[in-house]
């Protein structure tokens, strides 16, 4: 829903984004975002992993085997597409963060 969200706020988002399910169960491991790269072949991907008990939303880029060349263009379409890809990152941050406090402040004594 959060990636939903996101793109529905976007119009220029040019790169092919899937959400994978990992589990069925819910919290910071039950999915991935996978974000197709338009000019590089690299495997990307956002997920959460907890850190010191908090969940944070990491980029991977999964290593290449081979090289690749880019003109001019093809590196402002892969710029577009990183900057895209850490806004979401950062969306999703900001979505999880808010949602933490949100659930600390509903178990929280009055």
């Amino acid at each position: 829903m959060w990636v939903r969200d996101f793109l529905a706020s976007r119009e220029d988002v040019a790169t092919d984004v899937s959400v994978l399910e990992k589990d069925f169960t819910a919290g910071p491991d039950s999915g991935m975002v996978v974000v197709s790269l338009r000019n590089a072949s690299t495997m990307t991907y956002i997920q959460a992993i907890v850190r010191d008990g908090l969940p944070q939303w990491l980029v991977t880029f999964e290593a290449r085997h081979e090289s690749f060349d880019l003109d001019g263009p093809g590196v402002a379409r892969l710029s577009h597409d990183l900057g895209t890809l850490a806004e979401m990152c950062d969306y999703l941050q900001a979505r999880t963060d808010a949602a933490m406090s949100a659930k600390a402040a509903a178990v929280a004594p009055v």
